[in-house]
């Protein structure tokens, strides 16, 4: 009796959907394509749910028996039995396999009209499947060197990361931290580190199940919820061999040795806080930079990325996002009502876009960046011009101002600066303050350097590399931080030299108290660093541009210094110094000179 092949016909992931059997097209009807696709990607699944993905109405039961009674008579002339008995439980007929080898085109294309469940589901599908190149494999070096410390085989790693994420570099970088071969897919026995990339079909489910000897990596959507398979993988695989990675962005050091490496600071700046470090969300605006201040174009290949994951939203809640997006802060709950978007938040929250943590915000500050950057001229004139007319009413000037000015009213609301922060109604209504001028005294008299004791760190945002101190912040939250440098056992003369990029909504954020950077003492505030042009001197308090700074500061003994940040966006990094005084200094902390 001739031996009957273990795979008989194929389903081509990508391109036009069909069955095929010996380079020929097998006759089906979209539907009895669709039920095949379906249970070969998302495993056995029950009569009723089938018939109500496929037709939605109270005829389904009866439309899907003569569906399958086609495909049954169609797969019979290639051997294959398919669907015998009446068993509730509909499974992939055996001898038929999901081709999941990438050609040029969409996935399943054809398909979209089957039945409006099955057309979400399936951009849902085609939004985890279509990824943008990988990112260099030395991003992930560090946290693959962490994990290769922390696991050994059996595991499986469920990896989340930006729809740019590289999920198949960092699979590579971990096999080489293990020393493994580095395997893609299901196919054979041999032991590794194997990636199953997007979808995992129900069949490849049960092959790593039966696997005892290798490390699997499992990409899992940026947005939206694990796939079913997914969660059947992790039901049943041991829970101690399990975790759930995120994949990290570069950090600010890491890009300024990196990709950023020569670009000037302020851009630099720019850019790390448009890709919130993304690496190759990075590559794409630095092939798009051609040096300037300007803004930041939208890369083609970075609005693809996002625009995907966002079409397995329903319609109306992509459209909800979207007006949202206009808003860089925290989104009250009267913002949401005054763009139509309420109805949608249980959506958009489950799907990963928004979060709630007293108040609802963006998730990413890349995604929010984009889906803005991509609107068009005059819907988002719309958005903005809405929410202006949301925060007049809620008396709410500065980001009724912020976003009459994005829109391009010009209606002559001025704000009351008397109700701000001294420092900010210096940026709002400088002429108001009579601002002072500050002396650029001679450089204090030193000696040799004095050993600062290491900084204490609250909260989060701030790092050193290279000699310097920097603070990272893009978008809320906005939790509190410090970076405290204990008193020191003798009188000195410091020495602060720094520079920052600040993206403050009107300079002075939307409550306008985003302070960008403030030096404090024990006895209150030592000098404020904002969008000031010049340093100047208001009601006894130091007023400098965040820009650009050097100062020099009297510090008497077992005084701690503080630095803190309020702002919005912002990279700030700075150099700190201490020296030996070779004259006497006040008997209070006491800037000296400034400059720039």
């Amino acid at each position: 009796m001739p031996r009957i092949p273990s795979v008989i016909a194929q389903l081509p992931l990508f391109g036009p959907a069909g069955l095929f059997a010996g380079g020929e097209s097998i006759p089906l009807r979209n539907k009895s394509l669709a039920i095949l696709y379906y249970l070969a990607i998302e495993g056995p699944v029950g009569r009723a749910a089938m018939a109500e993905l496929l037709w939605e109405h109270a005829s389904a039961r009866q439309n899907l028996r003569v569906e399958l009674h086609h495909i049954r008579r169609s797969l019979e002339r290639l051997g294959i039995i398919a669907f015998a008995g009446r068993k509730d439980l509909l499974e992939l007929p055996p001898g038929i396999e999901l081709d999941t080898h990438r050609r040029a085109g969409e996935v399943m294309e054809g398909l979209e009209g089957v039945s409006g469940s099955f057309r979400e589901w399936l951009m849902e599908l085609r939004g985890r499947s279509t990824r943008v190149e990988d990112p260099p494999s030395w991003q992930f070096s560090s946290q693959a060197a962490e994990l290769a410390h922390e696991i050994e085989p059996p595991f499986l790693l469920i990896v989340r990361g930006s729809p740019l994420a590289g999920f198949q570099s960092f699979a590579m970088q971990l096999a080489r931290e293990l020393g493994m071969p580095f395997l893609v897919g299901v196919e054979g026995a041999a032991a590794g580190v194997r990636y199953l990339p997007m979808p995992q079909t129900g069949e490849q489910v049960r092959r790593v199940l039966q696997d005892q000897r290798s490390v699997w990596i499992l990409p899992t959507p940026p947005f939206g919820e694990d796939h079913s398979t997914l969660l059947e993988l992790r039901a049943q695989w041991p829970p101690g061999r399990t975790r759930f990675v995120s994949l990290r962005p570069l950090s600010w050091p890491a890009a300024r040795r990196g990709p950023l490496k020569g670009v000037a600071f302020h851009r630099a700046a720019q850019l790390f806080l448009c890709s919130a470090g993304d690496a190759v969300h990075l590559h794409h605006l630095l092939e798009l930079h051609h040096g300037g201040d300007g803004p930041l174009p939208l890369p083609q290949q970075v609005r693809a990325a996002y625009q995907r994951e966002s079409r397995f939203l329903s319609y109306p809640a992509r459209l909800a996002l979207e007006r949202l997006a206009v808003h860089p802060d925290w989104l009250e709950e009267g913002l949401i009502e005054a763009q139509g978007a309420h109805d949608h938040l249980d959506e958009l929250e489950r799907r990963g876009w928004l979060a709630y943590e007293g108040a609802w915000r963006f998730t990413s500050e890349p995604a929010r960046r984009v889906l803005y950057q991509a609107l068009q001229p005059g819907r988002r004139n719309e958005y903005h011009r809405a929410a202006a007319r949301y925060y007049a009413a809620a008396g709410q000037p500065l980001a009724r101002r912020f976003h009459e000015r994005c829109a391009g009213l010009e209606t002559g609301v001025g704000i009351a600066a008397a109700t701000l922060p001294l420092w900010a109604q210096a940026v709002v209504d400088p002429a108001a303050l009579d601002l002072q001028p500050v002396p650029q005294d001679t450089v204090p008299q030193t000696s040799t350097e004095v050993y600062l004791e290491p900084p204490d760190v609250h909260g989060h945002g701030w790092g050193q590399y290279d000699g310097r101190f920097y603070f990272v912040r893009n978008g809320p939250p906005y939790p509190d931080n410090a970076l405290v440098f204990p008193g020191l056992e003798e009188p000195a003369v410091l020495r602060l030299q720094g520079r920052g990029w600040v993206e403050n909504a009107l300079d002075v954020g939307m409550d306008g108290n985003r302070a960008p950077l403030t030096i404090e003492v024990s006895d209150g505030t030592l000098a404020v660093f904002a969008a000031f042009p010049n340093a100047g001197r208001a009601r006894g308090r130091l007023l400098l541009p965040v820009s650009g700074f050097d100062l020099w500061l009297s510090l008497p003994p077992g005084v701690p210094l503080r630095f803190a940040s309020l702002a919005e966006r912002a990279v700030i990094e700075f150099e700190l110094h201490a020296y030996r005084p070779l004259e006497p200094l006040p008997g209070r902390p006491t800037v000296i000179r400034t400059g720039v």
